[in-house]
């Protein structure tokens, strides 16, 4: 139900139960009136025929007293006149046809000896001839010793009807009254409180669209509507300006973060330079010496030069594969994504690792849940894996430890070691840990950075990890680098999680392969 509507059933109610509560005090008091006017009209009445009746009979004419009965009771509003003598008995009557019912009243008898005894005047509503009559009974002096009475009866329907006239233009006069105010009140709402407020509810709506420069009108008068109106025009106003602010504001940021964006696009393209002349300028150094060793000295044996050619071979495979890891760092990646047990990608890198590390006195530790499978690339995966695990044993080359690859430890989800959450979707984290010195603090944030390295020159390009994030990160995932408080480092990559097993003849391909 609508504002406008509940507030004018409201005040039609208000106004409603006030009219009728006025209109029934009016109505009894025009009752009380009316029969206040009625008594005092019978009463009159009675007062003079009484003394027309004494008069009558002190001057002895009889005739006369008959005659004033009758000539009164040709008033429609008198219903009969009865005069009684110094016994009660009925002397003159204005209606024949009441002599028998008259004759037969014992219930009025003693009110009316009563009158002529005391002298003192009675009122009484009796029934008379089918109907309700209202009688009033006065004394009257028809000698000097003797003392009758006299009856003069109005009836009651008189009384009704003017109650009934009276109820009927006090109910249409309260219904006038109760149209024109409630017809008032519409008005004056409509005007003055529901239009207003419809206006305030557009500019709300269009204000929340995002249409600022709507405004609402506002009229002459200085009522809280009104000026309720005026501040939400000013707060349209001011809205404005902070869009404007904010705009501005905004503006400036994006231009600052495209200058903050060039300049690290430049300090990248500096690194990536640097790193690319550091990595490649001490192959291309030995290179260029080996070629004028063997232009200078032509009678060199062939055994020496064999040597340095296989030496240029040498640099020149290493000057290829600095390029290629750029390029894959920086190409698109295609995936081939399928299901692939976790268990056997662990195998296939485990098994290219063997030897290396059983020269550098490093032991490999792994830890796996053959129902755990993952969705992803085989060959990008296993490059990233085989990365981070070269990476490893690297940190330990000099005095040996243990490398441990296994799945993230942690409370148990439908039988997995430990399941990630982001956007929705699941991951398993595969950690990747070794007993080194572990990574120095500061370089923490620089880890996965392109050419960023801590090894001698000629033992890494500093691209490997770069590679490896950029691998997991094509297949949704993320990977973390954290220092483990028994020692040594910890990476550890969140893969996307499957559900769906790979079917069983290609396991035992990929077993194969492994």
């Amino acid at each position: 139900m609508s504002l406008s509507t509940r507030l004018i059933l409201l005040l039609t109610a208000a106004v409603g139960l006030v009219m009728v509560l006025a209109g029934f005090y009016l109505l009894r008091q025009r009752q009380e009136i009316l029969a206040r006017a009625w008594r005092n009209e019978l009463n009159a009445h009675a007062v003079t025929l009484q003394l027309a009746l004494e008069d009558s009979y002190r001057a002895g004419r009889i005739s006369d007293a008959q005659r004033l009965i009758d000539h009164l009771s040709e008033n429609p509003r008198v219903f009969s006149v009865i005069l009684f003598d110094e016994e009660g008995r009925t002397a003159m009557l204005s209606n024949p046809l009441l002599a028998g019912e008259v004759a037969g009243r014992p219930e009025v008898r003693g009110i009316i000896t009563g009158v002529i005894t005391t002298g003192q005047p009675a009122e009484l509503v009796q029934g008379r001839h089918g109907q309700e009559v209202f009688s009033v009974i006065l004394p009257v002096r028809i000698s000097t010793a003797r003392r009758g009475a006299v009856e003069i009866s109005q009836p009651t329907d008189f009384i009704k009807a003017d109650s009934i006239r009276a109820r009927r233009d006090i109910a249409l006069v309260t219904l006038a009254l109760f149209a024109a105010i409630i017809l008032l009140v519409i008005l004056v709402m409509r005007h003055n409180l529901l239009r207003p407020i419809k206006e305030l509810l557009m500019g709300a709506k269009a204000v929340g669209q995002g249409d600022l420069a709507f405004r609402v009108i506002v009229p002459g008068n200085g009522n809280e509507i009104n000026e309720l109106a005026r501040e939400f025009n000013r707060m349209a106003e001011s809205l404005v300006e902070q869009r404007s602010r904010a705009e501005r504001e905004a503006e400036e940021r994006l231009a600052l973060e495209r200058e903050l964006r060039h300049s690290e696009r430049l300090a990248t393209v500096g690194r990536l330079a640097a790193g690319v002349a550091h990595e490649m300028g001490a192959p291309l150094n030995v290179i260029k010496g080996r070629v004028e060793m063997m232009r200078d000295r032509p009678e060199a044996p062939l055994e020496k030069r064999l040597q340095n050619l296989e030496i240029v071979g040498a640099q020149a495979d290493a000057i290829t594969g600095i390029v290629r890891q750029l390029l894959t760092l920086a190409r698109p990646f295609h995936l081939r994504r399928e299901s692939l047990a976790l268990s056997s990608l662990f195998a296939g890198v485990v098994e290219l690792l063997e030897e290396e590390a059983r020269q550098s006195g490093v032991s490999i530790a792994v830890n796996s849940n053959h129902g755990v499978w993952v969705d992803g690339d085989r060959a990008l995966l296993h490059q990233a894996l085989m990365n981070l695990c070269v990476n490893a044993l690297h940190a330990m080359e000099v005095k040996g430890g243990q490398l441990k690859i296994e799945m993230m430890s942690g409370p148990p989800t439908e039988s997995l070691p430990a399941v990630g959450a982001k956007n929705s979707a699941r991951f398993v984290g595969v950690r990747v840990s070794d007993t080194g010195l572990g990574i120095v603090p500061e370089h923490l944030p620089h880890v996965f950075d392109p050419f960023f390295t801590t090894k001698e020159v000629g033992k890494g390009t500093g691209l490997g990890l770069s590679v490896s994030r950029r691998i997991v990160e094509e297949h949704g995932g993320w990977i973390e680098a954290a220092n483990r408080p028994e020692g040594g480092a910890a990476f550890t990559c969140w893969l996307p999680l499957t559900t769906i097993a790979p079917e069983p003849e290609d396991q035992n391909a990929r077993r194969r392969l492994g």
